[in-house]
């Protein structure tokens, strides 16, 4: 049993190794993704502050008019300071969208992209799909159960030596060439094995709707006829609760549809920050459902909190250094582990052939 244990942990880890290695790579830059994003794209961000800001009503026609066809848009940030852009996204399909950033006190378009357009927007695609749409999001799906299954056979393999690395006496041994990748994959392996069954178990959870976003034949989206009034809609929606910051503005999707105002009402940073909502309905201007997420079901609440999980978003600087550092044992593992193999495979074969 152990024999067929340790088989499948081989397989398993070959398999996904060099996927392994592209995700643990991707994975740690994507922690910084916002601070990269936002350095490289000074000019698509920030703004010298230049009187009052323009209606909400007025932005929205200035960016349907900078896109073409006529897509489901919607407001994904409002400034939340009097520095920062307001930021539009166009959706044609799950692979195909279009961001616009737009001058608050101007109403200027500072700068359009799509969602492969820029860098970090390319490393999420890469990293969720391999370029390849629908069949790459299937297959890192799929590496991702791989990567459950090696890592449980590898805590049964290495049960023995918990307790000896957790308690320091199993360690590196950099100058026994026949040992030190052994000793590598096995320490690293133990010391971020917690962490790794998040990362892989929230990746997988995000890959399910990566792959439900992309598969069957779903009509595209596509805006509606006559946008309501948000400016009017925004007032009704700022008292609908307690300590409501509105981040985003939903337009409805089809007629007798309400606008959705998400945000955060003060919800802990682990659940993110677009899910408190008022929904308004725009004929009546009056609110039609509110959520105040801190008092959401649990059911949701762990939901909600799986991307901030899997990327490290809810906590500062510290925590993101710790998560970059972490998202690398992964490919530390599938390169230590291949090499392993190899000297096995191929030194075995040196010493029976004499050389």
């Amino acid at each position: 049993m152990n024999k067929q244990i340790f088989r499948i942990h081989r397989i398993t880890g070959l398999i996904a190794g060099v996927f392994l290695l592209l995700l643990s790579f991707t994975g740690s830059l994507l922690v910084f993704s916002d601070e990269i994003d936002h350095t490289l794209n000074v000019t698509a961000f920030h703004v010298k502050p230049e009187g009052p800001r323009r209606p909400l009503n007025e932005l929205y026609r200035t960016g349907a008019s900078a896109v073409p066809g006529n897509p489901y848009l919607y407001f994904l940030r409002l400034p939340q300071a009097p520095s920062e852009t307001v930021v539009m996204r166009a959706e044609y399909s799950a692979d195909h969208k279009i961001y616009i950033y737009l001058h608050p006190y101007t109403g200027q378009v500072l700068h359009t992209r799509s969602n492969k357009g820029y860098f970090t927007g390319a490393l999420l695609y890469l990293h969720f799909t391999l370029l390849s749409g629908v069949n790459g999001s299937i297959a890192v799906m799929i590496i991702g159960f791989l990567i459950i299954i090696s890592l449980l056979t590898g805590l049964h393999v290495y049960r023995k030596h918990l307790l000896k690395v957790l308690t320091f006496r199993d360690r590196i041994e950099w100058k026994h060439r026949s040992r030190r990748w052994r000793n590598l994959h096995r320490v690293v392996g133990v010391w971020a094995l917690l962490f790794n069954l998040l990362i892989v178990i929230t990746g997988i959870l995000i890959q399910f709707k990566v792959v439900g976003a992309r598969v069957g034949k779903k009509p595209p989206s596509v805006a509606v006829n006559a946008p309501p009034d948000f400016d009017r809609a925004y007032e009704v929606a700022r008292g609908g609760i307690t300590d409501f910051t509105i981040l985003g503005v939903r337009p409805p999707k089809k007629a007798g549809d309400p606008v959705v105002f998400t945000g955060n009402a003060g919800e802990s940073r682990v659940l993110g920050e677009y899910n408190s909502s008022v929904s308004i309905d725009p004929a009546s201007d009056t609110i039609v459902k509110k959520l105040d997420f801190k008092t959401a079901p649990l059911g949701k609440k762990l939901n909600a909190s799986v991307n901030q999980l899997h990327f490290g978003n809810f906590g500062g600087v510290g925590l993101k250094i710790v998560y970059c550092l972490l998202g690398l044992t992964p490919g530390i593992m599938a390169l230590s582990g291949v090499l392993i193999w190899w000297r096995r495979k191929y030194g075995v074969m040196k010493r029976r052939s004499g050389r």
